[in-house]
């Protein structure tokens, strides 16, 4: 009994928790990175004194950058590892948001922040989350990065409501140094130390479960065959429709919330609050689409934030606090699962050696989406001088996006066919 324990401990305390762990740091780093943009977005439009629609194309052009560069940063992580490609994303997050603190004009931002620091940020998304952490659970990938992408609502938690103090107190130029000095000092050393690339199929089997027997390798799969199945321009469309619905709410929702009565500061707040729940609700969705399936999840949490989206749009106003507590519960245990989930349904049918890539062609979906989100929300506000239009469209294409989640079943093809036969 006792010479077994330590060994028991050891096999079930594998490398991929220390992964698990960095994931969830890198993906802090992210949260925080793009849970700032709507205190940015007030901040910029009164500093520079430009339309809602043009200083919302700050994010929607980083958008653009990220939908160009995510299937080639796929295919990098895929040939030269996260150890590699973590440490230098965070070094250029460093650059582009200290320069970005010295921009004098409105185009200075669009190059150091919406161009460099954004290829920076876009390295440590949810996309290379899902690539480097999966394959190490191949049993529980939808707990795992559930876990790890609460880290994504632990980052807008802390962030938001330190970010508006801050903008509010020393202005944007010292948020974006503050900021960009703790991502780089979160990214690039620790990954530097301990990122190392994913396992093999069966050595991350034997890791996971060593009882439950032998796990046969999975063949090498040509990346054009795999980017050619139908289920992974299905899961694309998918991202990029949800994508832009959340674009188009949560970079306006502070400007909503204040256009609507409530305190700056009070909304800042009632957003980071709502990251909080999401560091529960996370894991919590992701465990249990290992149980009941991707798509069930996925119809049931984007309800959530249509309902979340439907309470605001009619009952809000700056005295009714409810309202605000409602949206902070819908939000916080819905938000960022439309990501989370079709990385999963991603990884249920793509082996390690492509998903980087697959997830890069994948994500171009959510670059697609910042792009249009903000701006056209911005357009419809600047048309209609309120966000009823914006907020319902939104809903709409919410509800397109899960029609599209269910169409995967009826076109995916797991890249691997397992085997009991195989010899």
């Amino acid at each position: 009994m006792i010479s077994t324990f330590p060994r028991s401990v050891k096999e079930k305390l594998h490398y991929g928790w220390a992964i698990l762990a960095l994931t969830f740091t890198n993906l802090s780093i992210e949260g925080g990175a793009k849970s700032i943009q709507p205190v940015l977005l007030v901040a910029f439009r009164d500093h520079f004194q430009r339309s809602a629609a043009l200083t919302s194309a700050l994010f929607s052009v980083s958008g653009i950058v990220g939908a160009i560069a995510y299937p080639f940063l796929g295919r990098l992580l895929d040939r030269f590892g996260p150890r590699v490609m973590f440490p230098i994303a965070g070094a250029v997050l460093l650059v582009g948001w200290l320069a970005s603190s010295r921009a004098s004009e409105l185009w200075q931002l669009f190059i150091f922040y919406s161009v460099i620091a954004t290829l920076g940020q876009v390295t440590l998304s949810s996309f290379s989350a899902t690539a480097t952490l999966a394959p190490w659970f191949p049993r529980s990938k939808g707990l795992v990065l559930g876990l790890a992408d609460s880290g994504n609502p632990a980052g807008h938690a802390m962030v938001v409501p330190l970010a508006q103090l801050i903008v509010q107190t020393m202005g944007w130029r010292a948020a974006y140094q503050i900021f960009g000095v703790a991502f780089f000092l979160l990214a690039a050393p620790l990954n530097l130390l301990f990122q190392r690339r994913p396992p093999k199929p069966e050595a991350a089997a034997e890791a996971e479960s060593p009882a439950e027997g032998e796990t046969l390798p999975a063949p090498k799969i040509p990346v054009g065959r795999v980017l050619a199945a139908p289920a992974v321009w299905v899961l694309l469309a998918a991202r990029g429709i949800a994508s832009t619905s959340h674009q188009m709410t949560t970079v306006h929702i502070i400007a909503f919330l204040i256009f609507s009565g409530y305190d700056g500061f009070e909304a800042a707040l009632a957003l980071g609050v709502a990251g909080l729940l999401g560091i529960g609700g996370r894991p919590g969705f992701g465990m249990l689409s290992d149980v009941i399936g991707r798509e069930i999840v996925f119809t049931m949490s984007m309800g959530m934030v249509c309902l979340a989206i439907l309470l605001v749009l009619v009952f809000g106003d700056g005295g009714s606090w409810w309202v605000l507590v409602g949206f902070v519960a819908l939000i916080g245990l819905s938000d960022g699962l439309s990501g989370l989930l079709i990385g999963a349904k991603a990884a249920d049918l793509h082996p390690p050696e492509v998903l980087g890539t697959v997830m890069g062609v994948v994500e171009v979906g959510r670059g697609m989406g910042i792009a249009v989100g903000p701006v056209l929300a911005g357009i419809l506000f600047d048309r209609n001088q309120n966000y009823t239009m914006a907020f319902g469209v939104a809903i709409g294409l919410l509800l397109a996006a899960m029609a599209l989640v269910w169409a995967v079943r009826f076109v995916q093809r797991p890249a691997v066919a397992p085997s009991r036969n195989a010899g």
